[in-house]
């Protein structure tokens, strides 16, 4: 097959500046070259820039079917109970709704998702979808006769099927899974080298459970009759969580929104981690600000995910990262791009990525402003600016 070239009014390579008017050459769906040589016989993109693929590190997307966030957003328990509520009396098959969010996805031009999967979900819907995925099975007990039960969901979801897509676990989160159960997924985890997606430190009720066995998310789990007070005989802390987790050799500790300097400090010796920050549902719970500057200055790897539908009005990374530019202007430009592409592919574990030649064509583009800046990342970041994925025009 011929070479396909592309021009693009800027390319933004994985390892190396920014290109402007720069030609992407593929093969086979190949990268296998790109430069700044303009070259007429290039299929011309128009204002636009080719960036390494979107990666949404963390989504739920069994909530896709939701026009808008749930309100109210607090007090957390409230949100949960009504999210339950949702999830509990929908009628849409869940299969479905999770094929729609993978549109939904491909539609902002997200690349790869990091996705929490539940009860009724289906291999098929990532099977057809084009974007690659890391589907995390969601396991959720405290009482004692829970526990055989989610191992054995997870130990089948580790081992049903083939390797598309690719398998992970999910320990809900400290307040709603049993240390016994934890330890059982940790060990089919390391046994099957699969990675775990952990809500961790997500909010203020959760540490009060943790270092007292008190607050809103206990009556909340009465409430559901599931509350089980010798799952938590001891005071802890998320570092104690981190601890049992640092045996494995990828996780992703997601949202992290209270992890404090010493969780921090854990987390910058430990490379197996990765932290997912959801910006906009961060700010639609109205939680104190999160440390993720001080994560990236302490050397802590962070990834951008969007969380679900529920706490956020679309799943676009592109917005999440526009929304971050917008907050905190002294970030390097190439630093966020960097957040929400390589960094989530790093924590997923995606072969053959980026703007590289060998790579695969998991690329988005950005439709630019129109506007006569030299500066690609002035452009990429502007306001006005749209991600979409790279699709390929046929060859004759």
């Amino acid at each position: 097959m011929d070479n396909q070239r592309y021009q693009a009014r800027w390319i933004f390579p994985s390892d190396s500046e920014p290109i402007e008017h720069g030609v992407l050459e593929i093969q086979d769906n190949v990268i296998v070259g790109f430069s700044g040589a303009h070259d007429p016989k290039a299929i011309d993109l128009g204002n636009v820039a080719i960036i390494p693929g979107l990666v949404n590190a963390h989504t739920h997307l069994e909530f896709s079917d939701l026009a808008e966030p749930i309100e109210p957003a607090v007090p957390f328990d409230t949100w949960i109970r009504n999210l339950v509520g949702h999830r509990m009396n929908r009628n849409t098959d869940v299969a479905n709704i999770v094929g729609s969010g993978l549109r939904q996805s491909q539609q902002h031009g997200v690349v790869a998702v990091g996705e929490i999967a539940t009860q009724g979900w289906s291999s098929a819907a990532f099977k057809q979808s084009n974007i690659r995925s890391v589907v995390f099975r969601e396991l959720i007990g405290l009482l004692d006769a829970q526990i055989s039960e989610q191992a054995s969901i997870a130990l089948a979801h580790l081992e049903g099927g083939n390797s598309s897509p690719v398998k992970g676990l999910s320990p809900h989160a400290p307040f709603s899974v049993h240390p016994e159960l934890l330890d059982q997924l940790i060990a089919l985890a390391l046994s099957h080298d699969a990675p775990i997606a952990m809500h961790v430190a997500e909010t203020k009720a959760e540490l009060e459970l943790l270092r007292s066995r008190s607050g809103s998310l206990v009556e909340m789990l009465q409430s559901f009759g599931v509350w089980n007070p010798s799952a938590f005989a001891t005071s802890m802390k998320p570092v104690d969580i981190l601890r049992r987790l640092a045996t494995l050799n990828r996780v992703l500790v997601i949202h992290g929104n209270y992890l404090d300097p010493e969780e921090i400090d854990f987390l910058s010796n430990s490379p197996q981690f990765t932290v997912v920050y959801c910006p906009r549902t961060h700010a639609f719970f109205q939680h104190s600000q999160h440390p993720w500057l001080n994560m990236l200055e302490s050397g802590v790897s962070v990834a951008i995910g969007t969380d679900g539908r529920g706490s956020n009005p679309d799943l676009s990374i592109w917005n999440e990262l526009k929304f971050l530019h917008g907050q905190r202007q002294q970030l390097e430009p190439s630093e966020l791009l960097r957040l929400g592409t390589d960094a989530g592919a790093t924590a997923l574990k995606l072969q053959g990525y980026g703007v590289r030649v060998g790579s695969n064509l998991d690329l988005s583009i950005i439709d630019l402003p129109d506007s006569n800046a030299s500066c690609g990342y002035q452009l990429l970041f502007d306001q006005q600016t749209a991600a979409r994925q790279f699709i390929p025009r046929p060859t004759a």
